[in-house]
């Protein structure tokens, strides 16, 4: 049986491995309904940090936009060889938010089902590489 609570920030979350709730995010000009995840352990509750990223990621997006666009296509060029439009490579599934202050946003791909693709941010620097870098 999952537990489930409404957190302050991030509302209605239920804990299935991490607190989890669904949610719209514009990438590339699409909705995408997507995982919200608050990684946790059993147990714990979210964290202020991680309350505080969530609250603005979204402006983050929006504000380095070009810069995420930028190293994600680089990404997939160097690591695949792909040439085609991100969008038509890369879908968004989950954003995640760590116990550390760090974030991102996961891909699927078909050019790596396994591992997909990743854009992080630590430490205020945008990251890119397969999800098991950062998961």
């Amino acid at each position: 049986m999952s537990e489930i609570i409404n957190d302050k920030t991030f509302g209605k979350m239920e804990y299935k491995h991490s607190w989890k709730k669904k949610e719209s995010l514009l990438f590339l000009d699409k909705a995408y309904l997507v995982n919200i995840i608050a990684q946790a352990y059993s147990g714990d509750d979210i964290e202020e940090v991680q309350r505080e990223r969530y609250l603005g990621y979204k402006k983050y997006l929006e504000e380095h936009e070009e810069e995420i666009i930028s190293k994600l296509k680089e990404f997939c060029k160097s690591e695949y060889g792909a040439s085609e439009p991100l969008d038509q490579c890369l879908t968004p599934t989950s954003v995640v938010f760590e116990r550390d202050g760090s974030w991102g946003i996961l891909f699927d791909t078909p050019y790596d089902e396994e591992h997909g693709v990743a854009m992080f941010v630590v430490n205020g620097a945008i990251k890119v590489g397969t999800q098991d870098l950062f998961l």
